[in-house]
């Protein structure tokens, strides 16, 4: 541990209870298991999970115990997997915003090519169906609309 730093007493019990040899291995692994599920030192941590590396690797250790230990090492080395939530979307709406960008999309490269405004009518007629635009962001017609101001659009 970092020089001077101090543990809590139910801290050092617990690693007390692990070290030592008078205690039975299945509670040596409980106070690890109540060291390692929360906040610790960084040294503390080490310690114990050099000692749950030692029971899961020990050859003649009961394989319960070497579960357990493994279980353990698992918890604090995997990260945490949450699985995603399902979200309705408006598919009409998803298409309309996708129709608008793809519209905002041609109006800027008419700008930008020198050919705005357009000599003819229906310059954005020929624009097919956008597919797969996941475009969620709030506030996306104020800054469709900003822009349109930006380059006068």
């Amino acid at each position: 541990m970092a020089e001077g730093q101090i543990i809590s007493r139910a801290l050092g019990a617990l690693l007390d209870i692990m070290t030592s040899s008078e205690v039975k291995e299945a509670q040596c692994i409980e106070a690890a298991r109540a060291i390692i599920e929360y906040e610790a030192p960084s040294e503390v941590f080490d310690l114990t999970y050099d000692y749950l590396m030692g029971v899961a690797q020990g050859e003649e250790q009961d394989t319960g115990l070497k579960l357990e230990a493994l279980k353990l090492i698992r918890k604090v080395e995997a990260k945490r997997v949450v699985p995603g939530t399902a979200k309705a979307v408006d598919t009409v709406a998803a298409q309309a915003l996708g129709r608008k960008v793809a519209m905002a999309k041609r109006r800027l490269g008419l700008v930008r090519d020198g050919r705005w405004p357009p000599a003819e009518q229906g310059w954005g007629e020929d624009l097919e169906e956008v597919r797969g635009m996941g475009v969620e962001e709030e506030g996306i017609a104020e800054r469709l609309e900003e822009a349109r101001t930006r380059y006068r659009i």
